[in-house]
């Protein structure tokens, strides 16, 4: 045999051929949809469960009767006009405005400070006093309202305009501070750095190069606080007197004395309201980037 020959032979003890040696694992085949479909179709009752309702309320303020009924008996407006008409409403929107020019300025002045605070410094307690500024949106609203007319009456301050905008104030800030500072985790500190060693000052830095990067993220946040104080009801009922009821307590007052689609037709406007405020959102800073903090 010649040595070519011999030379190919496997000798005794020496490793087996390379492709030999490698197992070949079964592939796992799945059908395409196996288990897309179910949970497709459930993400879609989830999604007409939460829009079910809404889309009842919607339908139930066109109603042209006072009552419900179906098949409907026409649609009218006249519920929209009944709700301007009524001066408990009036009344309620203008204290909500009111109370919403005060309040919204302030949480997102507070906002700004405490995300700057808590993106650019390096401190052991940034993580509790974030946990902190977060904790309205974890804590129970009729929680937070109960403790804030306990400490208030204690106090002796009344049932003052002044005590729905700490309140108010209280319950927004974690939105200011969430969409300012996931607007702030994507700005490059060395921008800052440079304008300080180019002879910039903290604050010159701070207003000429900070807040313009951060302008999306502070329209994000004014636009939810506004959202917030039209429409909280949870902690404004333990602190609203007869001259400072909100629209939404004035809404729940009529509703123990009438049942027409008022309320719905009310109801849709601040849907409208909302939706609204969510494109302009989406549009000015994106919902991811306000959901992210990373």
């Amino acid at each position: 045999m010649s040595s070519a020959a011999a030379s190919k032979r496997t000798r005794p003890g020496s490793a087996a051929p390379a492709r030999s040696r490698k197992a070949v694992a079964p592939k796992l085949t799945r059908e395409p949809g196996a288990l897309g479909w179910p949970l497709g179709l459930t993400a879609g009752l989830i999604v007409a469960f939460l829009a079910v309702p809404v889309l009842f309320v919607i339908f139930y303020s066109f109603n042209k009767s006072a009552y419900f009924r179906f098949p409907p008996q026409g649609f009218s407006l006249r519920w929209y006009g009944n709700f301007f008409r009524l001066h408990s409403f009036g009344k309620g929107a203008l204290v909500s405005l009111a109370l919403a020019a005060v309040v919204t300025p302030v949480s997102v002045a507070i906002g700004v400070a405490a995300s700057y605070g808590l993106v650019r410094g390096r401190f052991k307690a940034a993580a509790v006093i974030n946990a902190l500024l977060m904790s309205p949106i974890i804590i129970p609203g009729v929680v937070t309202g109960i403790a804030l007319m306990t400490m208030f009456n204690l106090l002796g301050s009344g049932w003052s305009f002044g005590n729905l905008v700490i309140a108010m104030t209280l319950v927004c800030l974690p939105y200011t501070v969430r969409s300012i500072s996931a607007n702030m985790h994507g700005l490059n500190a060395s921008t800052e750095e440079a304008a300080i060693n180019l002879g910039a000052s903290r604050w010159t830095t701070f207003r000429r190069v900070v807040l313009p990067q951060i302008r999306p993220g502070i329209v994000g946040g004014t636009i939810f606080v506004f959202a917030t104080v039209l429409e909280d009801v949870s902690v404004v009922i333990f602190l609203t007197s007869y001259r400072t009821t909100t629209l939404s307590i004035a809404a729940l007052g009529y509703l123990r004395n009438k049942d027409d689609p008022t309320i719905a037709a009310m109801a849709t406007m601040l849907v409208a309201l909302t939706v609204g405020l969510v494109f302009v959102i989406q549009r000015v800073i994106g919902l991811e980037k306000f959901m992210t903090l990373e």
